[in-house]
């Protein structure tokens, strides 16, 4: 646990303060490039998933209709028609395991 790899794109995908980072991936050889984080916090998933839309709303992605798929709080986002993130925050036992994904244009992350 702990550091994100190398070259990631913490401008897109800032970790959230309180943040254990689980696991991070980035790859800008594709295109689109594609960047993953897995963090651990005790926040709340509701906490996680607005402190993500602020973050993502300022680098003009749109948050899409919908808050949860079933019972985990889960949000999507789109910018430019073709860049997509999304955010998965599943709770268990007081603790917020979240995913975020990333699918951008690899200029956008250079």
């Amino acid at each position: 646990m702990g550091a994100l790899v190398a070259g990631f794109p913490s401008k897109l995908l800032p970790v959230m303060p309180g943040t254990k980072v689980v696991a991070s991936s980035f790859d800008k050889s594709t295109s689109p490039a594609t960047a993953a984080l897995v963090g651990s916090t005790a926040a709340k998933p509701a906490a996680v998933v607005a402190y993500y839309t602020k973050a993502l709303e300022a680098q003009g992605f749109k948050p899409v209709p919908g808050n949860t798929v079933g019972s985990v709080a889960s949000k999507d986002f789109v910018r430019a028609g073709n860049e997509t993130v999304n955010i998965a925050v599943p709770a268990t036992g007081g603790i917020s395991t979240f995913t975020i994904g990333a699918n951008v244009t690899p200029e956008s992350v250079k």
